[in-house]
């Protein structure tokens, strides 16, 4: 069972909601206002959210990356609902981090099936990347640090800051995949948030130097981003 919000000012359509997403808990916000008071009260309760484009006091599309950034302990997928259905209005909900578009009135069966079909891809990236370990680095999202394993160093702990373990997790998620700075702006600071190559690249300077011990370096990538590579201890 779910934890949903549904951002909806229809009562109507919201009761439909929860017939239809009878094994979940639903919990209704009428406006973009009372939307951003519950999730501020309870952001980490939930586990999903549906949108509707046209609400009391605004356009749904609008407060996407917001309420996406809002999520700071979990990724919760976001799914649109609208009775816009041209092709113009999903591509730019796709654009600014929409999860999946769903158009109105949505059939109940394929409702469902795309509520239970995000939930169990969020719990299979949670499952697989609350720790990772590259090389000498483990790295544990639950207790939110990282440690240096090796025969030299023995057990150290790394202190980095929040935005630090962020890029560093990325990285050695997937080592030896290149991530543009865009990209890392997008899946550390959040989609819509103003923030400089300049500041990507100083963040990246201080964890070199943090993990200057390790065998696990960040690497640059000319005029392409970074990735995390482990270096061969006979090369030392």
């Amino acid at each position: 069972m779910a934890k949903i919000l549904c951002i909806e000012d229809s009562i109507e359509f919201f009761i439909y909601l929860t017939s239809v997403l009878k094994d979940h808990t639903l919990t209704q916000a009428e406006s973009i206002s009372d939307a951003f008071n519950i999730v501020k009260t309870g952001r980490d309760s939930f586990d999903l959210v549906l949108l509707d484009i046209s609400l009391p006091d605004g356009n749904g599309m609008k407060i996407l990356p917001d309420l996406k950034d809002s999520f700071k302990a979990k990724p919760v997928p976001i799914i649109i609902l609208s009775t816009d259905d041209d092709i113009i209005s999903k591509v730019a909900a796709f654009g600014i981090g929409a999860d999946d578009y769903i158009s109105k009135p949505p059939n109940s069966s394929e409702l469902r099936a795309r509520v239970d079909a995000r939930l169990r891809a969020v719990k299979s990236y949670q499952q697989n990347t609350q720790q990772v370990q590259l090389g000498d680095l483990y790295i544990d999202s639950n207790r939110m640090c990282v440690e240096l394993r090796n025969s030299k160093a023995g057990t150290v702990q790394i202190e980095l800051t929040p935005f630090e373990f962020k890029i560093l997790k990325i990285l050695c998620g997937r080592p030896g995949q290149v991530f543009s700075r865009e990209q890392l702006i997008d899946q550390v600071w959040g989609v819509g948030k103003y923030v400089t190559e300049r500041t990507v690249d100083a963040h990246v300077s201080h964890l070199r130097k943090k993990i200057s011990d390790s065998s696990v370096k960040v690497e640059t990538v000319l005029s392409a981003g970074y990735k995390a590579a482990v270096r061969d201890s006979a090369s030392d």
